[in-house]
């Protein structure tokens, strides 16, 4: 008989790479790690030949040995038709009748092959003597599990299962029932399968319409074990132990084992490993089986009478993405003890949207979305919590705001985690000012201070979270006014001068009211405690006044550094030169700068902060000095040998200070660095106090002669002077005797 030369399988196109990957991929050759350790010998095929009608199906079953003899399980095929138009040979080794004639049907492993004869007929089967009906075309056969491995003595049903191609379920019908190696794996008509002894073996199920399917069985002598060796449950509450294999992977045994539970007013035991809980205690379990024993404790705890849930499940959940929360719920006793053993089964909605960690109880954040966690306690109704993953918190750059009157400022909003760190801008949030007429607030957190006072501006996200900011509206001018009986601080607006506005005017003097870099708080001097002037700070609104120092002596002349947390001022004692000190904003870290003859006096502290500027009569006369602004070695900055005063920093750097000159003064202009001082301008009367504002394009001042400020006669005029060359000043209408000092801007 002469067959035509063998076709091979042709993989799917869309795979065909290369012939050898093509082969190895549509196949479905991968050869597994114990494949590639045994070599093949030996190949087999059952049946011997075959016969089929056109349109009927049978499946080869192939089956490679290595020299000694051993069954190779995980053995991948390749099958090959002599003539793919008589009969077609699928990857799984199915034939199909396509036309009338003869065939030839091989399967090769390792080099290895073995052959089959095909005869299709256009009738039918000519030994089908039962005239049984084929499958239908696309049929397939699986049994289930799809291996095995047994103890000696382990038995384990196979269920087959049938499918049409459009994975449609059908009734396999009769299924007989064959292993190749009875001796190491048997086989009952019902398809139970019983280790016998250490080997291998492959186990075959035939249906009557021709479907076969395989199962590789390895039965092996190894070490049982128990899934856990101590178990903790409550009174009424099950559990399960399971025997397995550690050596195995720790797969489950089936069957071939005896269940005892030493004291069964403890727990029972039943025939499959499901242990009950009766009563508080502590006994074993033994578990008997292939020659083997083990033992595992079991707990019953104490019987839970009620569950504290933290945080409350009522309230929804919001989580920022990466975001984390804790989550408990602790078993009580009916005296309130807490019972730790109480087991707590955690169940997720939906993965995809947060992670749970059920030992530390935290939930985490990974996608936005709403899902829930529910937590089941024995006995008691499951606690759901609802979660929703947020984008992230609302933040907004300031807690506090301070803008000047008629001004404008943007508050900035940002994601934040749950550790207050930035993950990401904020998207469109809703702005609100909760006293319009004060501040008003657009899109995107542009304020505009429209009248004094202090406003919460809110910015709320589109889901609920929000942040708050404490806006606060003052004029960009401050003087101490006399208008209220004594002196006391005013606001002013510097483009419209003619109205001031008081904050802290009543019977206690107030001076020297200085605003802080953020505008939020003023630093000023006051006799309000008693025995002297102390410094004080209060909001820029003139609420919450709060006392910095108590020394002996008078405190006054403060200066802001720019970073807000010190303030610079001077400290004059009873009988001894003033002399600059430092102090922190809320009262702490005193530390004296200067000492020595002459005294040192009117601080000012440079824009980067390194620097401060002041008067010392160190050398004789009032001139300006510079020092670190921490303390250290003082340089003179001038030589004139004028009387020299009231040193103020223009925002790149230089000094603008105040000379006395007969009646009059002179504000002059030099370089922290030093070098020839140069006039700005002039007045008739001596300048008493002297502001620059933060911009440096403005000054205010006020004239007089600060020894006649008590006397009834004495007469002090407030001035605005821009800085630009040919400016002409502009004085301030005051009411009749009213006198004001200490301009700050």
């Amino acid at each position: 008989m002469t067959f035509p030369p063998l076709k091979p399988v042709q993989p799917p196109r869309a795979r065909r790479v290369s012939w050898l990957l093509a082969l190895v991929i549509g196949l479905g050759v991968v050869p597994s790690a114990t494949a590639l350790g045994q070599t093949a010998a030996e190949v087999q095929v059952t049946p011997e030949t075959m016969t089929l009608g056109v349109g009927q199906r049978q499946t080869i079953f192939a089956t490679a040995y290595d020299r000694q003899g051993n069954l190779i399980p995980n053995a991948r095929f390749m099958f090959y038709s002599s003539d793919t138009l008589i009969a077609k040979v699928t990857r799984d080794g199915t034939v199909l009748g396509v036309s009338p004639g003869l065939a030839k049907v091989e399967a090769r492993v390792q080099r290895r092959r073995a052959s089959m004869a095909v005869l299709i007929t256009g009738t039918g089967p000519a030994s089908d003597t039962t005239a049984r009906a084929a499958a239908p075309a696309g049929t397939v056969l699986t049994l289930d599990p799809p291996s095995l491995s047994l103890l000696p003595g382990e038995t384990v049903t196979l269920t087959p299962r049938a499918q049409r191609e459009d994975a449609t379920p059908i009734d396999p019908g009769r299924v007989s029932w064959k292993s190749l190696r009875p001796e190491v794996a048997a086989v009952d008509p019902s398809g139970l399968v019983i280790g016998v002894a250490p080997g291998r073996s492959i186990v075959q199920a035939t249906t009557a319409s021709g479907l076969m399917a395989t199962v590789p069985v390895e039965v092996a002598s190894a070490e049982i074990a128990l899934s856990v060796t101590r178990l903790m449950l409550g009174p009424d509450e099950t559990d399960t132990l399971a025997v397995v294999v550690p050596s195995q992977a720790n797969r489950m045994v089936r069957g071939g084992i005896e269940w005892q539970s030493k004291d069964t007013s403890i727990i029972v035991v039943g025939p499959t490993g499901i242990i009950t809980g009766r009563a508080p205690g502590q006994t074993e379990v033994v578990v008997t089986g292939f020659g083997q024993q083990r033992r595992a404790t079991v707990v019953v705890h104490r019987l839970p009478q009620s569950v504290v849930v933290t945080p409350p499940a009522a309230t929804p959940i919001q989580l920022p993405v990466n975001g984390a929360r804790n989550l408990s719920v602790v078993a009580e006793a009916a005296d309130r003890t807490t019972i730790p053993e109480a087991r707590v089964a955690w169940e997720v909605g939906d993965t995809t949207l947060v992670a749970f960690d059920p030992v530390k109880g935290t939930v985490t954040g990974k996608a936005q979305g709403r899902t829930t966690i529910t937590a089941r306690v024995h006995g008691f109704e499951p606690v759901v919590w609802t979660v929703e993953v947020i984008p992230g918190i609302v933040g907004l750059d300031r807690s506090r705001l301070g803008v000047a009157l008629g001004a404008r400022d943007t508050l900035r909003a940002v994601l934040l985690d749950d550790s207050g760190q930035p993950i990401g801008p904020a998207p469109e949030l809703e702005w609100r000012s909760d006293r319009p007429d004060v501040v008003r607030v657009s899109a995107g957190g542009v304020v505009d201070a429209l009248r004094p006072g202090r406003v919460l501006v809110t910015a709320t996200a589109a889901w609920g979270k929000a942040d708050t900011a404490e806006v606060l509206v003052a004029g960009d001018l401050l003087v101490a006014s006399n208008r209220g009986g004594r002196f006391g601080i005013y606001q002013m607006r510097s483009s419209d001068p003619a109205a001031l506005i008081p904050l802290l005017a009543n019977s206690i003097s107030a001076l020297q009211p200085v605003l802080s870099p953020d505008r939020t708080r003023i630093a000023f001097s006051s006799d309000r405690a008693g025995g002297g002037y102390d410094l004080f700070v209060m909001d820029a609104d003139g609420r919450n006044v709060r006392r910095l120092t108590s020394d002996p002596g008078n405190e006054g002349e403060p200066a802001w550094t720019p970073d807000g947390r010190r303030l610079l001022y001077t400290l004059t004692p009873r009988e001894a030169p003033p002399q600059l000190f430092s102090i922190l904003s809320d009262g702490s870290g005193g530390r004296r700068l200067t000492d020595g003859k002459g005294g040192s006096h009117s601080p000012a502290v440079s824009p980067d902060g390194r620097t401060v500027a002041f008067v010392s009569s160190r050398e004789g006369k009032p001139e300006l000095f510079a020092m670190p602004v921490d303390g250290g070695e003082a340089r003179r900055l001038t030589r004139t040998g004028d009387r020299e005063s009231q040193p103020r920093f223009l925002p790149d750097g230089d000094i603008v200070y105040v000379v006395s000159h007969g009646r009059g003064s002179r504000v002059m202009r030099v370089a922290l660095a030093g070098g020839e001082p140069r006039l700005i301008f002039e007045t008739e009367q001596p300048i008493a106090s002297l502001a620059v504002s933060r911009d440096g394009r403005q000054a205010a001042y006020v004239t007089g002669r600060l020894a006649d400020l008590l006397k009834p006669k004495a007469r002090f005029e407030l001035f605005l002077q821009p800085l630009a060359p040919g400016s002409t000043p502009t004085a301030v209408p005051l009411r009749a005797g009213e006198q004001v000092v200490n301009p700050s801007f």
